[in-house]
């Protein structure tokens, strides 16, 4: 995943209410954000694969970040 995409990602999340992604299980928070950025940019499979990857891995860093 690139600097760019990393970014995108950031910024969608930081759209996003804490109270809206904090409460979605883990499943729907990846999807959701996925689709989000997918409304945005083209991700191929590999980097949609990529994205899901890392939104699983960081959930909890995520979610931290953005309720402060």
């Amino acid at each position: 995943m690139d600097a760019s995409t990393l970014r995108l990602l950031w910024s969608v999340i930081l759209e996003n209410s804490p109270e809206n992604i904090s409460n979605l299980p883990e499943a729907l928070f990846v999807r959701h954000l996925l689709e989000q950025i997918q409304d945005r940019v083209y991700l191929s499979i590999d980097e949609q694969n990529a994205m899901q990857s890392y939104l699983q891995a960081k959930r909890g860093l995520i979610l931290e970040m953005i309720q402060g």
